[in-house]
């Protein structure tokens, strides 16, 4: 049984290489060797399509890809532009009696060959419009690879193309082959042509680049567009012609770039040549609308040369018939259009600029006539095979020195006008110059009179001026004495109610202590009349404690009504040794009591820690008294502020704490628990006015004369540590004077 399956394996695989074998082209038999170019007909050569691009030769050639390769069909159904990798074969047979040279012509971006050799392997060859130079094999010059067919042999040939359909489109596939010798005589031996091209093209780039450089140059001196316009128009032709260079080594290794270069090169052709002559002729001032039309024109031929570089490559080949030649009315309208615009302006324009129409006639007539007229006849003929006339045949015979002829008149003729002109323009602008130094004398003479006059008035009003800034100056500081004392008595009001609480201390404690003492001499009068004598000398003991502690409260009221006194009259500005311990401990009591006067159900804890030892500040007391019940006062209104709306579980705080700074001197901080400072106002607390109390609750002075007082009259520092809603903390220094 196994012997039977391996029968029909063995004639399946023998059918198959059969039939491949069968779907071989025949053989192309070489019967002559004197032609240049020989069409090989459809039915011995075959095409495979490469949607992928990632076939190789191993797989085409081998038996399961060869009933996939098929004969021509693109004469029926077109060609599928949407696929731009094939691979063909054909199989050609040598039967002369001497060896051949075959020459496959490649005008396709990017073609292999593969030649087969006696190992099984390939001989591969590469040529193409897009291939480098040192990349390509055969006839490297005319795209056309080469090989040797000796007498009687045959070849199997396997081919791969890479077509780039915006640059070689075509309505059909079609294979041509030609020979060595014909090949090589026409193409290098016969081709003075190409040779004569260069040259031209070399000169003719050398010149223009210079054209270009010295209408630049001018451009950046006089910056009139119309040089910049003409320097890229021969610049672009300039580079037009040295793309087109056939033995330009500096390209040749990239042939890609050339071609982007050449299609780039007419593209500012093209635009710059309108716009040059839009500013040459000034339209925008003489014929605005035709302007207009130029502009948009310019922009047209733009597009269409973009179209048909880029836009075409996936249409039908209608399709790209119709593009092609409505894009080609765009551009080849151009010229004539340029042509008309130039010989309308001829009657009106005199001097240089009628002699700079005529120079750029004979080139403008050459691009409109002879450019136009060749640009139709190619048309016709690629799409509908017109014949060439014999006036074309002659344009194309001598086109190049007909553009080389045209474009040094112009670059010349034009050139030389446009350096007359700007001489002209440099004698003008010399003469307005001039012009523009004397007047500015004039100017400077008549500015310098006047500035004498305005010195003498403005002399006048600075005096004027100054007499009102002194007295202005004088008023302000009376009317600031004033605020300072109106700020003084406003808080000496709020402070009264605390000034009688803590009079009343000490007034209480003196009657009481005068009641006992009276009882006690009423007391000593019994023992003197009893005739005891101890009991009278305790009891006089007893008097005498008394009225020390009279005399040390009746001091302590005192006290309390000279600071009154003192903080109610205007400041002497003289300093004196003063312990600040002693004076922050009453002003903070003094601003509680003031404050509890208003709101009996106001209460608030107060937390003082005094360091010991502090030195005696060399300051104006009550000035710095005033600083710090101006604290005290806001930190008791903050904290009562907050207990307004924080619920029952809060507890007003008030700390104050005394110390020794580093640098000497003496500090306090001022701790609240209240409703803080918000940031976006902690820069304006210490400007004149500004207050966060509501009116009629605060006049806005109160930091910004402590900070006066502390920081300019003493020397001191005021900082404000504070987090809105956890309460505020200022820390206040006193330097040693």
């Amino acid at each position: 049984m196994m012997k039977y399956y391996l029968l029909i394996i063995f004639f399946v695989v023998i059918a198959n290489v059969s039939k491949a074998q069968d779907n071989q082209p025949p053989v192309y038999e070489i019967t002559a060797d004197t032609a240049v170019r020989q069409v090989i007909p459809d039915k011995y050569w075959q095409t495979l399509e490469d949607p992928t691009g990632k076939l190789t030769i191993g797989l085409v050639s081998s038996p399961q890809y060869s009933s996939k390769f098929h004969y021509n069909t693109t004469r029926t159904k077109g060609i599928n532009y949407n696929i731009d990798t094939y691979w063909l074969r054909y199989r050609f047979k040598n039967t002369l009696d001497h060896p051949v040279k075959i020459t496959i012509p490649e005008y396709v971006a990017y073609a292999w060959l593969y030649i087969p050799k006696t190992n099984s392997q390939w001989q591969v060859q590469a040529n193409g419009d897009f291939v480098p130079w040192s990349e390509r094999d055969g006839l490297k010059l005319a795209q056309q690879f080469m090989l040797t067919l000796n007498a009687g042999q045959e070849l199997d040939l396997y081919e791969k193309d890479v077509i780039d359909f915006n640059v070689h489109k075509r309505k059909v596939f079609e294979r041509s082959i030609g020979f060595g010798n014909a090949v090589i005589k026409s193409s290098y031996v016969d081709n003075i042509r190409d040779y004569k091209n260069d040259e031209i093209y070399c000169v003719a780039f050398g010149f223009l680049s210079l054209a270009a450089i010295i209408n630049f140059l001018f451009y950046r001196i006089i910056r009139e567009k119309v040089y910049l316009f003409f320097s890229l128009y021969v610049l672009a032709h300039g580079v037009f012609f040295f793309v087109r260079s056939t033995y330009c080594s500096l390209l040749s290794e990239y042939p890609r770039l050339v071609h982007y270069l050449d299609g780039l090169s007419l593209i500012v052709l093209f635009y710059t040549m309108m716009h040059f002559i839009r500013y040459f002729l000034l339209t925008k001032v003489h014929t605005p609308k035709w302007d207009k039309f130029l502009i948009i024109l310019s922009i047209a031929s733009v597009a269409a040369w973009l179209w048909i570089w880029f836009g075409t490559a996936t249409l039908n080949y209608e399709n790209f018939t119709i593009s092609v030649l409505i894009s080609n009315s765009f551009i080849y309208a151009y010229d004539p259009i340029a042509l008309a615009t130039l010989i309308y302006f001829i009657p009106r324009q005199k001097g240089a600029e009628r002699m700079g129409i005529f120079a750029v006639l004979p080139p403008f007539s050459w691009l409109a006539i002879g450019y136009g007229f060749s640009r139709v006849s190619y048309l016709l003929h690629f799409f509908y095979n017109v014949p060439y006339s014999g006036f074309y045949l002659w344009l194309r015979e001598w086109l190049d020195i007909v553009d080389l002829i045209c474009f040094l008149w112009l670059v010349i003729g034009f050139s030389l006008i446009l350096f007359q002109r700007f001489r002209v323009m440099q004698q003008s602008l010399i003469q307005a110059e001039l012009d523009k130094e004397r007047i500015e004398k004039e100017k400077e003479i008549e500015r310098s009179q006047l500035i004498e006059k305005q010195n003498a008035e403005l002399e006048q009003q600075v005096e004027h001026r100054t007499a009102e800034l002194t007295q202005s100056l004088h008023e302000l500081k009376t009317t600031q004495r004033q605020l300072i004392q109106s700020e003084k008595m406003a808080s000496l009001g709020e402070l009264t109610a605390g000034i009688a609480h803590e009079i009343q201390n000490p007034l209480n404690f003196v009657n009481n202590f005068s009641e006992v003492n009276m009882e006690l001499i009423t007391e000593m009068e019994t023992e003197l009349e009893n005739g005891t004598k101890e009991e009278v000398i305790e009891i006089l003991e007893d008097i005498k404690q008394n009225l020390e502690k009279i005399s040390h409260h009746g001091k302590r009221a005192d006290g309390i009504v000279k600071g009154m006194l003192q903080h109610s009259r205007a400041s002497n500005g003289v300093k004196g040794l003063t312990d600040i311990n002693q004076l922050a401990d009453e002003y903070l009591r003094l601003a509680y009591h003031g404050l509890r006067a208003k709101d009996k159900s106001f209460n608030a804890e107060m937390i003082t820690h005094f360091a010991d030892n502090l030195p005696l500040v060399n300051v104006v007391p009550q000035d710095i008294g005033r600083v710090l019940l101006n604290l005290f006062t806001n930190a008791f209104y903050a904290v009562q502020q907050k207990e307004k709306t924080a619920g029952s579980g809060y507890k007003p705080i008030v700390e104050l704490t005394t110390f020794a700074p580093p640098s000497g001197g003496w500090g306090a901080k001022v701790k609240d628990n209240g409703t803080g400072i918000p940031d976006a106002i902690k820069d304006k607390i210490m400007q004149p006015f500004f207050t966060t109390k509501p009116t009629g609750e605060g006049t806005g002075l109160g930091l910004s004369l402590s900070y006066d007082i502390l920081v300019k009259a003493h020397g001191g520092t005021i900082d404000l540590n504070s987090r809105e809603g956890e309460g505020s903390e200022f820390i206040v220094t006193l330097p040693i004077i």
